[in-house]
């Protein structure tokens, strides 16, 4: 494949894991360019982390698989204080957030894609039944992709929500139907471990190193990827899951029933 007739995919990047196996897949499967997209939020605790493991993925990738030096374009890196406001796209946030519990960072970054015109930006969104994956699980629709021919998953048109439309209508979700264990089992039959180990999870690290309490740490914990956390972390994140852990579990139903009456 003749990488200057193919339309760059743009990936929402961060150096985790989930982004960064949907980068090898572009590069050293699909043989696709790649416009990584990364928003630059400078209250993230973990964003100069991030920045670094992005840096030596990049590098480690040119070193491995020389060909990526051209496919890799440079990442565009675009900070979130820099987006320009969007009264619809807040308002149906703020009531996505209120019938689900959602991150910050989708109201941000539907703004930034359609402050750049973007429209099939992939994510690396799995399936599930809370969250955001919760908002999404049985709207989206399997089709291809418009630039590489792999499978995706997308909002169909006329599905019927438009304030996930808004939120979510930029995006095609090439891993809704890829669980972690089927990634792990992938990096290993194609070798790619040494460049995965080098991936980022933590929102929220402890003198330079996963906290195993924060969301991503405890996807990576019940996924069955615990060994990637040290273990005297693993042990502090346990104390707490049973402790403070237990009754934040006891009282988030309660919450969202309130939310949603």
């Amino acid at each position: 494949m003749d990488s200057h007739n193919v339309s760059p995919a743009h990936l929402l990047w961060t150096g985790g894991w989930d982004s960064t196996f949907q980068l090898l897949r572009l590069l050293l499967v699909h043989r696709r360019p790649v416009v990584p997209i990364y928003l630059v939020d400078e209250r993230r605790p973990s964003l100069k982390i991030e920045q670094r493991t992005m840096t030596r993925i990049r590098e480690r990738l040119a070193e491995l698989h020389p060909h990526t030096r051209e496919l890799m374009r440079p990442t565009d890196f675009a900070p979130v204080a820099d987006i320009a406001p969007d009264p619809e796209v807040s308002a149906a946030y703020a009531r996505l957030d209120a019938r689900c519990r959602i991150g910050t960072q989708y109201e941000w970054l539907a703004r930034f894609c359609r402050q750049r015109g973007l429209s099939d930006v992939e994510i690396g969104f799995e399936r599930e039944r809370y969250g955001a994956g919760g908002l999404l699980l049985d709207l989206t629709v399997p089709g291809v992709s418009e630039g590489g021919g792999y499978r995706v998953h997308r909002l169909p048109p006329g599905h019927g929500d438009d304030d996930v439309d808004t939120v979510f209508g930029s995006y095609v979700f090439p891993l809704f139907d890829v669980t972690k264990q089927q990634m792990a089992r992938e990096v290993d039959d194609r070798r790619w471990r040494p460049l995965m180990l080098e991936t980022w999870f933590c929102h929220r690290p402890v003198r330079g190193r996963p906290c195993s309490r924060c969301h991503p740490c405890l996807n990576v914990i019940s996924a069955g990827l615990g060994w990637r956390i040290p273990r005297d972390r693993r042990v502090l994140g346990a104390m707490h899951r049973l402790t403070i852990g237990s009754l934040k579990s006891v009282a988030r139903p309660l919450v969202q029933r309130l939310r949603s009456s």
